[in-house]
């Protein structure tokens, strides 16, 4: 039995379930309430953008499951990308569930200082996994700039009453 398989998919099937559990229910309606640049993709596009993340860290989870467990680096490797998929589940908590587009923001930044430690590792322990991280790795600009664009387009305007000087923080 490869238990590398199983292990990368049980990882990925409790990342999604935390993610489902974060997010709580009403994202459709959540996701139609928001302003948005006009660049970002419909419903549709996140569920591929989501689907992509997902093999991708299959494909790290995979390499690094299969390699020996006294292979250097390989338990931080585990260690960082368990952490970008908490907070990547995390985020939907605060993107969704509280509604703190502010806070939704402000994670992504320890999340993606994980994902480029992660590279680095990834990069001196197996460079398939690592190229195979890349492409995430990249996403991750065009999700900061998102987060900050949602965030700043859905502050409440300072002319409201009982408006909040700080965009929900």
């Amino acid at each position: 039995m490869d238990f590398a398989l199983i292990y990368s998919l049980g990882v990925c099937a409790l990342s999604i379930a935390l993610e489902g559990i974060f997010a709580g229910g009403g994202i459709k309606k959540r996701l139609a309430e928001l302003r948005v640049p006009r660049y970002v993709p419909p419903l549709w596009g996140w569920i591929v953008i989501g689907a992509f993340y997902y093999v991708i860290c299959f494909v790290v989870l995979y390499r690094l499951f299969s390699m020996p467990a006294t292979v250097a680096l390989r338990q931080w490797a585990l260690v960082l990308l368990g952490g970008i998929m908490f907070i990547n589940a995390l985020w939907n908590y605060f993107f969704f569930r509280t509604r703190n587009l502010f806070h939704a923001f402000v994670i992504g930044f320890p999340y993606s200082v994980l994902a480029v430690v992660l590279f680095g590792v990834l990069l001196n322990l197996d460079l398939t996994a690592a190229w195979s991280f890349l492409p995430y790795l990249l996403y991750l600009f065009y999700a900061a700039v998102f987060g900050y664009r949602v965030w700043k387009l859905n502050q409440p305007l300072a002319a409201e009453p009982g408006a909040a000087a700080d965009g929900g923080a």
